[in-house]
This record gives structure tokens, C-alpha cells and sequence, in this order.
């Protein structure tokens, strides 16, 4: 069947903490959308009580000024607790839901700009930090199905950039190696993944050699951090505020604001800031330097660079072995960190030729492509991935027993032997975490396997071997053999 790129094609959605991206493949190369003249859509959903419709993108932000009870920002931020209830005005909703919104607007909007029933993507595939875990993957996937889109995958936001900088630079008879280090830094999320890209005549290979990040690190941490640090030099007291709604709608105008003047001393050195009635009779009149924005910022500073310095060790190369910086997200444009950069890395590193606000969602573009068999590509395409968290299990004591670690290439195998520590015990509850803290329950729970049957001997007699393998899928498959007992039962649990 002919590939149809115009009506039916195939594409990349880049769902960011504060503004989302729709790209497709053309058959060439992938190119973002730019629906009602906006290739960046705010990841925002506001609920509009009087005409009862939910609004979406920058209309939905700025009306969550005046009413801030009725809006959602960074939802993504949510995504590792799918119980979380966020309240719109009346509706509540659990943060798959809003994710579906986010995404079916985002889909329709691209529908909006054909004749009804001519557009119909023919696969989706959405992105997630590579530091995002099992059940953040799973929900993730859950609201994109909930968004009725044909979901062919789930990519990890660092390979997604990789792909659209090795495709950009990609030609017939080129021939190179060179590490990357994907500096990954959007409105919520920080990503740092290093990937060795290798291309000869007939191939085309990226290989993850090391993960970092935070997941909790991002423009919207900047933003909090720079509002605090005004409302301290500006004396602002809200406590004594006594109406809430007068409260909400005083921080959410300063906060916006904040958000507009740090996007200003990306480009200028000093911004004047101007909000009227913070607080009823107080107003900010004041101008701030990019000084001032970078002292508020500290903290994350050295975050970030705590991160680059162990993610590189964790590849098992040295600073001067990074060959490429490629920038993503809108934060990584804030000029301290071209400065971090350069101090951990080294100087004229960066490459800046792809959009770092729109390769995530041309790179997922790519990779449905390159999964639904339309890439019509002349070179094999080969994506090497390593474990961005450690798995393992809980032990009778509840410590974390790690049996795949962080950063081990997949696929991987390992096994271990284990006992029972009770008499008679004839059954057993094997604990699948993901993480890296001591305690088995300080991680992320992925399943549970209930082996029933273990014969009945005195404690310490039986050895339960468990075995972990996990494939390129991102999938683990738990084994668990009992010899004596007769037992050889395997589950498989999704981390994607």
C-alpha cells in the first residue's frame, strides 16, 4: 500500500510539561504542524464553567488568571500517580484524562486543517523523559488510547532527538562516530542521555551508553524559584490576603509575568517588571537583571551539573570524549546553561542547526516511520538502549536486591538464588521494583509474582533461582524456578 503523507501519514507527538508538539512523517523528513499558526501548543486545559467546554493552549493559560481554580500546568508532573484528582471548577479528573485532552486536542487541531473526514493519522507515536518509570510509561500509553489515537509506540524523548540530528545530518556515503550528550531540559523535566551515533554505507546505529536526570527539574521549577525571589526583594505578603481567590489570582498574574520576563533575559541582560494590585495596594515596579534571575536559579544550577558530572562517569568516558551538545526543550535556551555546558563539557560543543523545541516531536515523527515500515530509508536503522533504572526485587528483610542496573545495556539477563526463611513456607510473593533506593517500597512498585506450590521443607532448603530479562521492548520477563517443588513459572511486565 502506497504511504499517504498528506491524508494518512504517520506521526510524532512531543507531550511536554508546558507546551506540546505534533509532527509527521512526509515520506523525506519529518515536519512539525503548525495548526491555527502555532507549531508550540501550551499544555494547558482550563474549564470554562459558564459556557461548560474546556479550553486548551495559550487561551486556556491566560484565562486561568482570573480563574485559577479552573486551570491545569504541568500535568505531566502527574503522571506517576494516576489516582492524583485535579480539580477544574466542578470537574474532577485524574491526570490520564487531562493528558488525553491535551493529546486530542492536539490531534484535532491537525484534523481541524482539512476537510472533515479527509485526515486520519494512520500511527502515533508519543514521547516520555527517559527517566520516566514503568508506571509513568503505562500511563502515558493509557491516555494516549484514552485519546483515541492509534498509538504505535512510546519513544524516550533523548533517542527521539537523536534520530531528527542523525537524519538532519545523514547522507549516502557518510561515514562517522560521534558521542552525544542530549541535554534535555524542558518546563518540567530534566534528561540527560549520552548516545554514540555510528554511520557507515549501509548503517545507521544509535547506542545509549549513559542516563541521567531528575524528573522534578524544569522551566516550571525556574519560574517558582524567580517569583520567590521577588516576592522576598519585593516585600510581598501574601498571608495577608484573606480572600483566596484574590490570593490565587495575585500569584498567577506575578507568575505570569515571571514566566515572560525570563523568557526576556534569554535575550537581554535586564527586564523592567510591572504588575499592578499583587496584592490589593501593592504593586511590583521594579527592574531585574539576568544576575538576578541566575542567583534565584542556584540551587538547580548545581543540580544540573551534579547530573552531567555522573552521567558522564556512568558512560565510562571522559568530558573531552563528548563530541556534540544537542540542546532540547525551551529551558535549555536560558543562557547559564550554555555556561554549564562549557565548564563540564567543554567549549563549542553545541550543535544548534534543529529547532530544540521541535526535534522531540520530528524524531518521534521519525520513529513511527521507521516502526510502521514508511521510512523508505536506505540504510538499516539499529537503537541500542540501556536500563534507565534499576530492577530488582524486595528480600525478606525489605532491602532492594537489584538484579538489572542502571545504565546496563538491554537486552540483559541475570540470575539469582534465593530461599525461603520460614518453615513450610509453600508460597511466595516476588516483588518487582524499579529505582535506586535501599528500602525495596522508597521504589517504584512494577508487579508483583505469587508462586504457589513450594514443598514443604524446613526453612532454607529450597533455592528459588529468579531470573530478569529484559529486551529492547522494555519489558521485563520474571522466571522463577524451584526445582524440588517442580516449579518454572514466568510473567511478563510492561516498563513501557
Amino acid at each position: 500500500m502506497t504511504y499517504d503523507a498528506q491524508n494518512s501519514p504517520v506521526i510524532g507527538i512531543d507531550l511536554g510539561t508546558t507546551f506540546s508538539s505534533i509532527a509527521r512523517w512526509t515520506g523525506e523528513e519529518a515536519e512539525t504542524y503548525s495548526p491555527k499558526g502555532e507549531r508550540m501548543i501550551r499544555s494547558v486545559v482550563y474549564y470554562d464553567e459558564k459556557n461548560s467546554k474546556y479550553i486548551f493552549g495559550n487561551t486556556a493559560f491566560m484565562s486561568g488568571i482570573l480563574n485559577p481554580d479552573n486551570v491545569i500546568v504541568g500535568v505531566k508532573r502527574l503522571m506517576d500517580d494516576k489516582n492524583a484528582k485535579i480539580k477544574l471548577g466542578s470537574k474532577i479528573h485524574d491526570p490520564i484524562e487531562i493528558s488525553s485532552m491535551i493529546l486530542r486536542n492536539l490531534y484535532n487541531n491537525v484534523k481541524s486543517m482539512f476537510p472533515s473526514g479527509v485526515y486520519e493519522a494512520s500511527g502515533v507515536v508519543v514521547t516520555v523523559p527517559y527517566y520516566f518509570k514503568a508506571h509513568q510509561f503505562q500511563n502515558t500509553s493509557e491516555a494516549a488510547k484514552e485519546a483515541g489515537l492509534k498509538l504505535l509506540g512510546i519513544i524516550q524523548e533523548p533517542i527521539a532527538a537523536a534520530l531528527a540530528y542523525g537524519f538532519h545530518h545523514s547522507n549516502k556515503h557518510l561515514n562517522r562516530e560521534e558521542k552525544l550528550l542530549i541535554f534535555d531540559l524542558g518546563g518540567g523535566t530534566f534528561d540527560l542521555t549520552i548516545i554514540k551515533v555510528k554511520e557507515d554505507d549501509e548503517n545507521l546505529s544509535f547506542d545509549v551508553l549513559g542516563i541521567g536526570g531528575d524528573d522534578r527539574l524544569g522551566g516550571m521549577d525556574f519560574d517558582r524559584a524567580f517569583m520567590d525571589y521577588v516576592i522576598h526583594r519585593e516585600k510581598i505578603d501574601f498571608g495577608s490576603v484573606k480572600d483566596e481567590k484574590i490570593k490565587k489570582i495575585g500569584k498567577k498574574k506575578l507568575l505570569d509575568s515571571i514566566i515572560k520576563s525570563k523568557e526576556t533575559l534569554s535575550a537581554t541582560e535586564s527586564v523592567y517588571v510591572a504588575v499592578p494590585d499583587v496584592v490589593p495596594g501593592v504593586h511590583v515596579d521594579a527592574e531585574y537583571t539576568r544576575r538576578d534571575f541566575e542567583t534565584s536559579i542556584e540551587p538547580y544550577i548545581s543540580k544540573i551539573k551534579n547530573i552531567i558530572k555522573k552521567t558522564i562517569a556512568s558512560a565510562g568516558i571522559a568530558p573531552y570524549e563528548v563530541d556534540k551538545i544537542i540542546k532540547v526543550g525551551g529551558s535549555s535556551k536560558i543562557p547559564i546553561m550554555n555556561k554549564i555546558i562549557e565548564d563540564e563539557v567543554g567549549e563549542g560543543k553545541t550543535y544548534s542547526d534543529i529547532d530544540p523545541s521541535l526535534c522531540v516531536g520530528e524524531g518521534a515523527a521519525i520513529y513511527a516511520a521507521y516502526i510502521s515500515n514508511n521510512l523508505n530509508y536506505n540504510k538499516n536503522i539499529k537503537i541500542e538502549t540501556a536500563a534507565a533504572h534499576a530492577l530488582g526485587v524486595e528480600d525478606s528483610r525489605g532491602d532492594f536486591v537489584v538484579l538489572i542496573h542502571q545504565n546496563q545495556k538491554t537486552p540483559a539477563k541475570r540470575t539469582l538464588t534465593f530461599t525461603t526463611d520460614e518453615d513450610n513456607q509453600t508460597e511466595i510473593d516476588v516483588k518487582v521494583y524499579q529505582g535506586t533506593a535501599k528500602r525495596a517500597r522508597d521504589n517504584e512498585h512494577v508487579g508483583t509474582v505469587r508462586v504457589m506450590g513450594l514443598k514443604a521443607v524446613a526453612k532454607y532448603q529450597l533455592e528459588i533461582k529468579i531470573t530478569f530479562e529484559v529486551g529492547r521492548s522494555q519489558e521485563v520477563k520474571v522466571t522463577i524456578e524451584e526445582i524440588q517443588s517442580g516449579i518454572n513459572k514466568t510473567e511478563v511486565m510492561k516498563l513501557t
